[in-house]
């Protein structure tokens, strides 16, 4: 069997991964380098802490307990972060609403253990204790990935099985017959043939489709992380507070996110304004002890579209296109060990995996027609 996969972030990379060590010739086609599209514009926070459809958040716990072996297969756990994440209130209203979600998860055998805001501090000294805080929670099954290391990581892997990983390569349609599709065809007229095409592109998705008549929106609002320069703070854990959230990073980095900050995106030369980016760093200031906004520098700003169909994942073969098979989920770091495998297993098996019941791309085809 030959599979392309179209797009090597988090997802197509942990698919190509799990398609390469069961035998299959996979080559992998990005069209820039790696990782760094929407991948790496992710917080790539480690979790299921509000998904409210049951196999959406079932689906994400057991991503999350798969990651761990993943990182036994690759012989590498330094991309796993398992430190926890704190998510702090600053309203009665949003402290109730955090505090039922709490109840809500911990009934199901999430563990959500709340924290008084004065205890803060002892979780993570660096974090400050506002006096607007109203309830805490910590999660101490989350954390987060270091999503460059593990692409590395994953695509080595599938090269050592065989794989075929090719950067800089742009896919321009998608090749069919009268009856399914049998490959691509590359910037520059290049066609690869194979048996199943897996498009990973994430917002680029709906572009490959169109090549098919199959009118599709995929391309979410773009959305902005930060990264701060070497020794910005000495934060352990997650943490989301009001307007901002924030996580540790290799060398006392910082990666920032802060969905109020996406509107001032110019969409004109795709960057982020200076004044936005004193802006959240001056929120870093009064969430973190040890962060001085004036030395703070941002080392990386990464802005991406983030894919979207229905706001829910999309996983499976397209039914009227034999040999079509999509790949995307809002979530990618958490959902990507859990759905690399399934696919896998659906590719080579013909058989639709139970897990992805109601979140195949069915629901999304009814959309369209």
């Amino acid at each position: 069997m030959k599979v392309i996969v179209v797009g090597a972030g988090v997802l197509g990379a942990s698919i190509t991964y799990q398609l390469a060590k069961r035998g299959v010739a996979v080559t992998v086609l990005d069209q820039g380098i790696p990782g760094e599209g929407a991948s790496a514009a992710s917080f790539a926070w480690l979790n299921s802490n509000a998904k409210e459809l049951r196999p959406y958040h079932h689906l994400s716990v057991i991503s999350m307990a798969e990651w761990p072996l993943v990182a036994r297969e690759l012989g590498s756990s330094s991309w796993l972060h398992r430190n926890g994440h704190l998510h702090v209130a600053a309203t009665a209203v949003q402290a109730a609403g955090l505090l039922a979600r709490a109840e809500l998860l911990e009934s199901s055998g999430y563990a959500a253990i709340p924290v008084a805001p004065r205890e803060i501090p002892r979780l993570d000294p660096v974090i400050r204790a506002n006096e607007d805080y109203q309830a805490g929670v910590f999660f101490p099954g989350e954390g987060h990935i270091t999503v460059p290391l593990l692409i590395h990581e994953l695509l080595d892997a599938a090269t050592a099985h065989g794989a075929t990983v090719r950067h800089s390569t742009k896919v321009e349609a998608l090749l069919s017959d009268a009856e399914s599709i049998t490959g691509v065809v590359l910037e520059g007229g290049e066609r690869i043939e194979s048996d199943v095409v897996v498009v990973s592109a994430g917002a680029g998705i709906g572009g490959l489709l169109e090549t098919q008549g199959i009118s599709v929106r995929t391309e979410g609002t773009p959305g902005v992380t930060v990264t701060t320069s070497p020794g910005s703070s000495k934060l352990t854990t997650v943490l989301h507070v009001p307007g901002l959230s924030v996580r540790p990073d290799s060398g006392g980095r910082l990666v920032v996110r802060s969905s109020g900050i996406d509107a001032d995106i110019n969409l004109t030369n795709w960057t982020l304004p200076e004044p936005a980016v004193q802006a959240l760093f001056a929120q870093l200031g009064e969430a973190l002890t040890d962060v001085e906004p004036a030395a703070v520098r941002a080392e990386r700003i990464r802005i991406a579209h983030r894919p979207a169909f229905d706001g829910l994942p999309a996983v499976g073969f397209w039914d009227d296109r034999p040999g079509l098979y999509v790949a995307t989920v809002p979530t990618g770091v958490t959902l990507g060990a859990v759905t690399g495998r399934l696919a896998a297993e659906e590719i080579t098996t013909g058989k639709a995996p139970k897990l992805l019941a109601g979140l195949q791309p069915g629901r999304v085809e009814s959309m369209v027609g």
